[in-house]
């Protein structure tokens, strides 16, 4: 995506830049380690090194980049401490997420859901592991889309980008696909505390599976 250089200060281009970087560490094209250079992102993006600055300045704030002297900044590493706490963090989002999601879902919003889950199976099932993955991660960002709440949108894209991030590392789509079937079930029930028992097994799943695979902090 190219940016017109024309707005570089403007809060809307500092969001999308924002955006764009942080989706492409989700993606994986920027990986765990990889350098943050301002001039090679402006030029991907096609802006000016003013909004990527501040745009690398926020995602250093919300936890997807670090400064690793000599290197300069980096996309972070992440152990399990870390992830456990950012699962705790996104359990207590997703009870919120689930009773919002009850009040508003219609049966197109269920059908939409409905093809994700069909989506990510059938590239399973073919073999296609990336783009079964890329699918997958899709489902959370339709279930807050679906909300329909700035508010909470705002509140959950940082901690729902970055476990994203981990999961499409770490994580069998396959897997994780079940439990979103089961979420789907759930929400057609318009059953509250059900959505938000299945939501939290599966965020409990998933941060087992994944904690497992990270190294844990040494203690200081």
């Amino acid at each position: 995506m190219v940016f017109s250089p024309a707005s570089d200060a403007a809060p809307s281009l500092r969001a999308s830049v924002t955006s764009s970087v942080r989706q492409l560490i989700v993606d994986g094209e920027l990986a765990p380690g990889d350098r943050l250079v301002e001039r090679r992102l402006a030029e991907r993006l096609g802006v000016s090194r003013v909004p990527v600055r501040e745009a690398l300045q926020a995602l250093e704030r919300e936890g997807f980049a670090e400064q690793r002297p000599p290197r300069g900044l980096v996309v972070r590493h992440l152990d399990a401490a870390e992830v456990a706490m950012l699962f705790e963090v996104r359990s207590a989002l997703e009870d919120v997420l689930s009773r919002r999601l009850v009040e508003v879902v219609s049966d197109d919003d269920l059908a939409r859901l409905q093809a994700v889950v069909d989506d990510t199976d059938r590239l399973g099932r073919a073999g296609l592991t990336a783009q079964a993955v890329a699918r997958n991660a899709e489902f959370h960002d339709v279930l807050v889309e679906l909300a329909d709440s700035p508010v909470l949108a705002a509140v959950v894209e940082p901690v729902a980008g970055r476990l994203a991030w981990m999961l499409s590392q770490h994580a069998a789509p396959t897997v994780m696909n079940d439990e979103h079937q089961r979420v789907v079930d759930a929400l057609a029930q318009k059953d509250a505390d059900a959505v938000a028992r299945v939501l939290a097994q599966h965020l409990e799943s998933s941060r087992t599976a994944l904690a497992a695979r990270l190294p844990r902090r040494e203690a200081t």
